[in-house]
């Protein structure tokens, strides 16, 4: 018999990855290789969160707090989250940064933990939302439905009259007809009888079709009056499933296209390589020594280096050409058709735009430069597809390697 899970529990182990997550990100000081392993085994043991925050704001203690907010605020990144959620996170940042006792430090790390606890909410209320526009949508598409079959039955009865009335009036010649063999005195009495019973036929079956006439102009009405709302509903929900889909694949900070659309365009791009085998490359771009922007100008002017890094870089593309945000500092470029000469030749060209452009904050201009890997599938086997990320973060490490601002191939 299976039992519902201990929410406590799950909040619990919830914040538990969640600082783990941490410390694995987290530049400890010198100390690092006896704290690191000890921060480990203290996690996969039942040792409270407090306790461990406190040793961990021990570590760190003596440590400007800024490379702690630029380490969460990667953190928060990593997942993409909403412009509104990304202000919150700032905030708790400038807590934490202030932080002076463990029960403060832990505290600010839970606020964290439940922050990106909230954003499959937020996505769960738009799906939702649009799940509740389905249901609308299908009720009016039924009453539309039985709006249209009433029309059927009205029309179904027009038929039904217009046959009785033809089979009236015709039986009612064959009846005159046979009254021309009856004596010429009574003659005019009989048919005029028999016109009389035509005429009242004629009269009934048009006031009949008068009122069957009100009823269709009156559905007729309905139903446009029906068929515009439905017009309307298709329209807006096509339209937030489009906004919706934007905010799935969309990086809110840079506008480019995020980790989750980069790989549905990875996919596609090597199925389409692996059935023609013409050259594919792939591009990464990092931004060099990124931490000291945020570190000697804060996040906000971190933030806007990234995106006009962003701008930069997506400028400077074909529109066959794909771009996204991998993570942090991180871009990709996905390259189809671009054997390794061209995929070279675009690093230089993505390396050249940001070196030859500054970034204008409110107190201060920054030159930026970026490294840049690449490599490139043409004529290997199919296995070596799964290594082409590998080959060109490999590539990225080298440039970094030696001296940075520079385009090496992997």
């Amino acid at each position: 018999m299976s039992t519902n899970p201990n929410p406590v529990a799950l909040a619990t182990e919830q914040q538990r990855a969640i600082l783990a997550l941490f410390i694995a990100q987290l530049e400890l000081p010198d100390c690092q290789g006896r704290c690191r392993p000890e921060f480990e085994a203290a996690l996969a043991s039942a040792e409270p969160l407090e306790r461990i925050a406190h040793r961990l704001s021990t570590c760190l203690s003596g440590r400007p707090p800024s490379p702690t907010c630029t380490t969460l605020l990667r953190l928060v990144d990593g997942v993409s989250l909403p412009r509104e959620l990304r202000a919150e996170a700032a905030a708790i940042h400038a807590r934490l940064a202030t932080a002076d006792d463990s029960v403060a430090f832990g505290h600010h790390v839970r606020q964290l933990a439940g922050l990106i606890d909230d954003l499959p909410s937020r996505l769960q209320q738009e799906k939702d939302a649009v799940s509740d526009q389905l249901v609308s949508l299908a009720e009016r598409l039924h009453a539309l439905e039985a709006q249209l079959a009433e029309s059927a039955d009205i029309e179904a009865q027009a038929s039904t009259e217009t046959a009785a009335l033809d089979r009236g009036v015709t039986g009612a010649v064959h009846e005159i007809e046979a009254d021309l063999d009856c004596e010429p005195g009574h003659l005019g009495a009989v048919l005029h009888a028999r016109l009389e019973r035509i005429a009242e036929q004629v009269h009934t079956y048009r006031e009949r079709e008068q009122a069957r006439l009100a009823r269709i102009h009156a559905h007729n009405d309905q139903l446009q009056s029906r068929v515009r709302q439905l017009e309307g509903e298709v329209a807006q929900l096509q339209s937030s499933l489009k906004a919706q889909r934007a905010r799935v694949v969309t990086d809110p900070l840079t506008g480019l296209h995020n980790r989750f659309a980069y790989d549905e365009r990875l996919k596609h791009e090597l199925a389409l390589w692996q059935r023609y085998r013409a050259p594919f490359s792939l591009l990464l771009c990092d931004i060099d020594h990124f931490k000291q922007v945020n570190d000697l100008h804060g996040h906000q002017a971190g933030d806007e280096v990234l995106k006009a890094v962003a701008d930069l870089l997506g400028s400077a593309l074909r529109k066959s050409d794909f771009i996204a945000r991998y993570g942090g500092e991180e871009f990709v470029v996905l390259l189809p058709g671009a054997d390794a000469e061209r995929a070279a030749a675009v690093g230089e060209k993505l390396r050249q735009r940001v070196a030859g452009a500054t970034v204008d904050l409110e107190k201060a201009r920054l030159g930026v430069t970026v490294s840049c890997g690449h490599a490139t599938l043409a004529g290997e086997s199919a296995s070596a597809a799964n290594k082409l990320f590998e080959r060109a973060d490999t590539a990225l490490y080298w440039a970094k390697r030696g001296g940075r601002d520079r385009v090496c191939a992997g």
